[in-house]
């Protein structure tokens, strides 16, 4: 099965093939099987990778679905097939063992050993390169759990600066409903003092002109009798 579905203009190198792989298994929490899932999560190969603009986040599935469907087939081959011809074998193909390695569901063993009877030689891959593979796809996951820890880390100290930030500003709003509040209670009390100071303002200016009233009354009184009486002596 060809590998098909490469960028028209992006030549995948083995190195590129090769980390493909290793991040794709690294990260297989991103692929949830919900709608697009796939897609973003290859954005984010593109993205780590420096590849945005070369090729797509598309173009990369279709390579790894391309890659994931050759393992299937080489790893069950139809009965009866010929391999006079040359074709690729599971012992030939350079990708089979880290695939199956990566996706086989069991440790890496060497794949079975299939020769065309053309004699031509093949290549085949061996134990120590698939543990080095295997080892580095190991600290790929190790690296990406300890920023997954730093983020986490990162991501609590922003919490808990948030919550520092929601208490101080409840506990200025509280302060400045508590100052207003005294205010409130100071202006209103002042307005009470003010009013009472008026009434009794009121009040004794009420009993001055009251008092004075009959002061003068008396005296206007006095005099009319002390007229009387000199009207009298005469």
């Amino acid at each position: 099965m060809a590998e098909s579905g490469d960028a028209a203009h992006f030549k995948w190198t083995d190195e590129h093939t090769r980390l493909l792989i290793q991040w794709r298994v690294a990260n297989e929490a991103l692929f949830t099987g919900r709608r697009n899932a796939a897609i973003k999560g290859f954005e984010v190969f593109v993205t780590e990778q420096k590849l945005s603009g070369k090729i797509s986040a598309a173009q990369v599935k279709r390579k790894w679905e391309n890659l994931k469907q050759k393992y299937k087939d080489l790893k069950c081959p139809q009965t009866g097939v010929s391999t006079e011809d040359g074709e690729v074998t599971a012992a030939s193909w350079k990708w089979y063992a880290v695939l199956d390695e990566a996706i086989g569901g069991r440790p890496s063993i060497t794949p079975p050993t299939l020769i065309a009877s053309s004699g031509s030689d093949v290549a085949v891959t061996s134990p120590s390169s698939v543990r080095s593979t295997a080892e580095r796809a190991g600290r790929k996951r190790k690296d990406i759990e300890e920023l997954m820890y730093e983020m986490e880390e990162r991501e609590a100290e922003r919490e808990m600066e948030a919550a520092e930030r929601e208490e101080r500003r409840w506990r200025e709003m509280m302060e400045r409903e508590e100052r207003r509040e005294r205010e409130r209670r100071e202006h209103e009390e002042r307005r009470e003092q003010e009013a009472r100071e008026r009434e009794e303002r009121r009040d004794r200016e009420m009993r001055e002109r009251e008092e004075r009233r009959d002061r003068e009354t008396k005296e206007r009184e006095e005099r009319f009798l002390q007229l009387l009486e000199l009207f009298a002596k005469k």
